[in-house]
């Protein structure tokens, strides 16, 4: 009965609409959730995790490339986003906005209902501390990824007045949300985390992978701390997480020759399984790798096996997805953790300990008995090792969009995109607008909610 209740809640929220589920509530028809146990499966539910977080992101980065014919033919927003087109992936109501504020507005109807179950014993309010926990996590990495599609940048400077993303925290979808600043943001990100932190199960939750614990809560207050290039306080998060779980996976423990080479559920670097939207254009085998992004891995590096295939017609396509399927990883994984903590310990100078993280991880990498320790003489060529190493090692994941973004900022790392779309070349230059996407019009005209430049 209490699963019934629960599926049939959920589908209300999902498919029938706000206005249709505050009918249904009043009419007295719907029984909401009533038990930890009730809440647990509303969080469980794929439609927080899987195909979730926005997307564009991923296809805005110059680590892949297609052909004009299949660029033609795609869907709009693949077609404008691939092209920093804003004409064109302006949409009267885009997926990539609604489907994360719908999980946003599940997520919400949990914080605010399990707080209300009652917990008469410890084991239950154990249980009902890792559903709020688990809620506040989902929602923060959901709020990071919509922030970092459609919110302006991080600007230390300005980040108190730039435009960030509407905060809907209330469990009541008739409450306005303006856009808030993206210090605003990033303030409630790093505040529902901490709260994470003391809520989750220490423990890796390695059954349910789309269940987080603590090191995956410390390591997105990590990245949300490297995003607002808070380094020190990266550190030490990145410090925390992987002092409660540093395993990495042996690559040469893995099968060359499956098509997919990582475990769908059992990859033991996975702290939380996400995965983004799905758009055709990037998984065609049309779609290749950059061709000077695969020279750059070794022979002996494992990951040019792992992460690529020979392409029809030449070229490669990327098969090295996270999420042991052909979904792009949005999820939080150690290799990731370690990546920050040595980018952090570069920019701090501190090079043994930043070589230290980058070596453990790329001696996972190579072939038995070929990797040679990575060195540096400093901290700035420390830190090109790490960066250089960290698109590397996570591309296509919805990452690379979010720290161009922030290494823009930085001459050192300042570079310009070049795509040729449709027989023309198009440039993205450092700090550019086109960085931030457009919001899609309907939430503009019906939501009142302020347009990008």
């Amino acid at each position: 009965m209490r699963n019934t209740i629960w599926v049939l809640f959920l589908l209300v929220i999902v498919l029938s609409g706000c206005k249709k589920y505050l009918n249904t509530i009043a009419d007295g028809s719907l029984t909401v959730p009533a038990t930890v146990d009730d809440y647990q499966s509303l969080l469980d539910n794929h439609q927080l995790t899987e195909k979730v977080t926005p997307g564009l992101g991923p296809l805005g980065i110059t680590d892949w490339y297609t052909d004009s014919a299949s660029w033609a033919s795609a869907e709009t927003m693949s077609k404008g986003a691939y092209g920093w087109d804003p004409s064109i992936y302006q949409p009267a109501n885009g997926s990539s906005w609604s489907t994360a504020y719908q999980a946003i507005y599940t997520c919400n109807v949990i914080i605010a209902g399990i707080q209300r179950v009652p917990a008469p014993d410890k084991d239950t309010r154990i249980a009902a501390n890792a559903v709020l926990g688990g809620a506040l996590f989902i929602r923060s990495l959901l709020f990071y990824y919509l922030e970092e599609t459609f919110g302006q940048p991080f600007r230390p400077a300005t980040a108190a007045v730039d435009a960030g993303i509407p905060l809907r925290t209330s469990s009541d979808p008739t409450q306005p949300a303006p856009r808030a600043t993206v210090q605003a943001v990033f303030k409630q990100i790093d505040a529902d985390l901490m709260q994470a932190v003391s809520l989750l199960p220490a423990a890796l939750q390695v059954n349910n992978p789309n269940r987080p614990c603590q090191s995956a809560a410390l390591a997105l207050l990590a990245r949300s701390c490297l995003t607002q290039q808070n380094y020190p306080q990266a550190r030490k998060w990145a410090d925390s997480s992987l002092r409660l779980y540093p395993v990495l996976l042996d690559y040469n423990t893995l099968d060359s020759s499956a098509a997919y080479p990582f475990p769908t559920r059992e990859n033991p670097e996975v702290l939380f399984q996400c995965s983004t939207l799905a758009y055709k254009l990037q998984y065609s085998t049309s779609s290749k790798v950059d061709s000077n992004l695969y020279r750059s891995y070794d022979p002996n590096d494992l990951r040019r096996v792992f992460f690529f295939s020979p392409a029809p017609g030449g070229g490669v396509n990327f098969k090295g997805y996270y999420t042991g399927v052909r979904y792009i990883f949005s999820g939080i994984a150690t290799d990731e953790v370690y990546l920050m903590r040595a980018e952090c310990a570069a920019r701090a100078g501190d090079i043994a300990a930043a070589l230290a993280d980058l070596n453990a991880l790329l001696s996972q990498r190579w072939r038995k008995g070929f990797f040679q320790p990575l060195t540096a003489q400093s901290g700035d060529e420390a830190l090109r090792l790490v960066v250089r190493e960290t698109r590397k090692e996570t591309l296509f994941r919805e990452l690379r969009w979010a720290d161009q973004r922030r290494l823009s900022k930085d001459a050192r790392f300042a570079d310009t995109l070049i795509r040729t779309v449709g027989g023309s070349v198009r440039l993205l230059p450092p700090n550019s607008p086109r960085y931030t996407y457009l919001i899609p019009d309907e939430e503009v005209r019906l939501g009142g909610v302020a347009q990008n430049p």
